[in-house]
């Protein structure tokens, strides 16, 4: 894994499999040469970890040996150095890194309503409003306006019935139940068609207004602060225009250190120039079914050669092959 933490670029490997980590480094770039942090191994002889900490962390033997201690063999180092009372070193830094600035996975059949109300409650400055709506506008959407609305909700017998079942806290249950009413929060969009405005609730936009408004906060937030954010199959129900425009204006205004890895199949970004090819990775199944990722840059592509076409004519990794698009329904 390569990341970047105030303009450091640091380099984290593993080796491991369902019981063990077999090896396990850690790198960082404060100029053109790599300097070791640490590096583990794991003995099967011995059924041992051995640490060896780079003299860059100025770790005391006692911080080394309380670190060691506590690095298991299906452990990793940093995760051992979480549990450790030991002195700061760059490796506090790495460590909040992974535990705060890295977000879950955000999944193609994952809702951001609920995102997208919870940032705009908080958004007292309506900042991030302005900042959707002006999104929104140059995607060409026609929506001039979004407002959240609040209402009071009495809680039925019913309603209590899905309280109780609810995964959430006791504490949170009871002072719902204690209160008599829950409180629903609810988008209406405000659209323009010709001369007239027209208000729409949440449950009437499309699943790809929905989506690419939530698309629009994440942005927001990747622009505003230093995270990374994974996205799964970022093109899911937004048109190609879309996702583009999307990449172009973080690429673009992004000034910090911000990260995105994006999954997708739509093969039209092999085709634009604003993306490097040596960020483009693809997936290649092999004749075991394991899945190799292969760098579009390692290939040996002429520069002048277009990778889309490559691609689409199998020079690059190996296409789904495909049989006969005629069945036989007769066919035992």
């Amino acid at each position: 894994m390569i990341f970047y933490i105030n303009q450091s670029k640091y380099i984290l490997s593993f080796e491991l499999d369902a019981k063990y980590i077999h090896s396990e480094t850690l790198v960082v770039y404060d100029s053109i040469r790599p300097t070791k942090l640490y590096s583990r191994s794991y003995d099967a002889a011995t059924d041992s970890t051995a640490i060896d900490f780079g003299g860059n962390l100025k770790l005391t033997k006692k911080s080394q040996d309380v670190i060691s201690g506590n690095t298991i063999n299906n452990c990793s180092v940093l995760a051992a150095f979480g549990k450790s009372n030991v002195e700061r070193t760059k490796l506090n830094d790495i460590y909040d890194y992974f535990a705060k600035q890295v977000k879950d996975i955000l999944a193609p059949g994952m809702s951001l309503s609920k995102y997208v109300k919870s940032r705009l409650d908080k958004d007292e400055s309506g900042d991030l409003k302005k900042f959707i709506l002006n999104f929104l506008k140059a995607s060409d959407f026609n929506i001039e306006d979004v407002v959240l609305h609040e209402e009071e909700e009495l809680i039925t017998p019913e309603l209590e019935q899905l309280i109780q079942n609810a995964p959430i806290g006791n504490e949170a249950k009871a002072e719902m139940l204690k209160r008599g009413k829950i409180t629903n929060t609810e988008l209406t969009f405000k659209h323009k068609a010709g001369e007239g405005f027209y208000d729409l609730s949440e449950e009437y936009e499309s699943n790809g207004t929905m989506r690419f408004m939530g698309l629009a906060v994440i942005l927001n937030f990747l622009l505003k602060t230093n995270r990374f954010v994974p996205i799964d199959e970022v093109e899911t129900s937004i048109h190609y225009e879309l996702l583009a425009y999307f990449i172009k204006v973080f690429l673009a205004n992004s000034e910090g250190t911000s990260q995105m890895l994006l999954t997708t199949h739509d093969i039209n970004l092999l085709n634009e120039d604003f993306i490097r090819r040596d960020t483009i990775w693809f997936t290649d199944k092999d004749e075991l079914g394991e899945t190799k990722i292969v760098r579009l840059s390692s290939l040996g592509l002429h520069k002048n050669l277009s990778p889309y076409n490559a691609y689409k004519q199998g020079k690059l990794v190996k296409l789904p092959f495909l049989g006969s698009q005629y069945i036989n329904l007769n066919d035992d």
